[in-house]
């Protein structure tokens, strides 16, 4: 007598067996709810049976006593047959399990040939797939309506699975009452991968694209908002929603803005920023912190000025580190990144009128320096003291000329970014 989880176990089983296939004929189904009721397991049972099968990579088990494991061979193979043949696939699950309860092939042959016998005497016919008459089980072709069983079979059995490809971005969805669903099903039927299978009572639609055409897989993810059944797999890899489409809000204000390549580069806020990613959060202004990434060197005898050396490596991690959720984005370019970064001067001096000047901090920090300038105003002259631990450009031309090197390293010579580069403080 089996105990309810054993139940679920046994019916797992089965399950896994018209699995193994990748799908489950009418006839299958047939066989598994007869001998559910046969060993009085309850509908509900049968329902978490399937949901232990569909939840990981699940191996037959064998459960209760001797009597009980042999009987569960007996329905794996009647499962098998259900179509009228154990087929490659079916095989092998068939044989592990005999394995696994000490069964020897002989005594397995033993089962499949009673099997055999107790599926002819009890029916002795299969239902076509297509119009449902009755057929001989070993029947080719349906007497009624001629159609090949082995054809109808496999047009009428459901998959319950389907490989997710180990390249690219795939995303998979469940039916839905949400709005965007029937627009989410059309956009997957366009994809180059594209499948689907029933997954606890649902059907769930599969859709895969290589990660250079990404934007065609945001735009399904935009359909798929609001809705809770769905995943996304990168490079066959299961990963967080938020981690993959992080992009998405930021892209599509991108779509509405009036010049789309303009809001990239922050000239829709005059707020230029030279990394050609607002999310870059590296600014080129005033009050950014990463001018502060670097150091000090003070001029020597023959010297007059001080030069600040940028810590291009602090730069870089902040960089990366920022851009790390958006780097999916069809509109980042990380040549463009890589790009500026080297066109950006490893170090500064800070004269008179130059491109440079010091940064003032609110109170000293380490690796600050003391600044003593003489002041001339209204007549007056007064010392101003202050420190200083970075730079600060006087202007935006001097980003822009470095963007303008970096475009030309690049070979990007678009007008719309001859536009970027004509932007001017106002």
């Amino acid at each position: 007598m089996l105990d309810e989880e054993e139940k679920i176990v046994y019916l797992a089983n089965l399950l896994s067996v018209a699995r193994a296939d990748g799908s489950i004929s009418p006839n299958e189904m047939q066989a598994i709810e007869a001998a559910q009721k046969r060993i009085g397991a309850r509908k509900t049972l049968l329902r978490k049976a399937e949901g232990l099968v569909e939840a990981k990579q699940y191996s037959p088990a064998p459960v209760g006593s001797l009597s009980a494991k042999v009987s569960n061979i007996e329905d794996m193979v009647s499962v098998s047959f259900a179509d009228g043949a154990l087929d490659d696939k079916e095989k092998p699950v068939v044989l592990a399990f005999a394995q696994k309860v000490g069964v020897t092939n002989n005594q397995l042959k033993q089962i499949v040939g009673h099997a055999r016998a107790t599926i002819a005497l009890a029916r002795g016919t299969r239902a076509c797939p297509a119009c449902a008459t009755d057929a001989p089980l070993e029947a080719k072709f349906c007497p009624k309506c001629g159609g090949s069983l082995a054809k109808s079979d496999q047009e009428a059995a459901v998959a319950v699975a389907y490989e997710v490809p180990a390249d690219g971005v795939a995303i998979e969805f469940a039916e839905s009452t949400a709005s965007g669903f029937a627009d989410a099903v059309q956009r997957a039927q366009g994809a180059p991968v594209q499948a689907t299978c029933v997954k606890g009572k649902k059907t769930w639609y599969l859709a895969a694209w290589p990660k250079s055409e990404i934007s065609e897989a945001a735009t399904l993810a935009s359909d798929l908002k609001g809705m809770r059944n769905r995943k996304v797999w990168l490079d066959g890899e299961e990963s967080r929603w938020d981690d993959v489409f992080s992009f998405l809000w930021c892209s599509d204000r991108r779509e509405t803005a009036y010049r789309p390549v303009e809001y990239c580069f922050g000239v829709d806020e005059k707020r230029l920023n030279i990394w050609g990613c607002k999310q870059a959060r590296l600014e080129w202004s005033g009050w950014s912190g990463w001018f502060n990434y670097g150091n000090f060197k003070r001029p020597g005898v023959l010297r007059g000025h001080d030069t600040f050396v940028f810590d291009k490596g602090r730069i870089r991690h902040d960089l990366e580190t920022n851009l790390f959720r958006f780097r999916l984005c069809p509109h980042l370019n990380f040549r463009l990144v890589e790009a500026v970064l080297a066109a950006l001067p490893d170090e500064v001096e800070i004269r008179p009128n130059g491109d440079w000047e010091y940064k003032r901090d609110h109170e000293e920090s380490p690796g600050a320096i003391r600044i003593t300038t003489s002041v001339v105003e209204g007549g007056f002259t007064y010392t101003d003291e202050y420190f200083s631990s970075g730079v600060q450009p006087r202007s935006s031309t001097v980003g822009l000329r470095i963007l303008e090197k970096a475009l030309a390293a690049c070979g990007d010579h678009s007008g719309a970014l001859k536009a970027i580069l004509a932007y001017r403080e106002s």
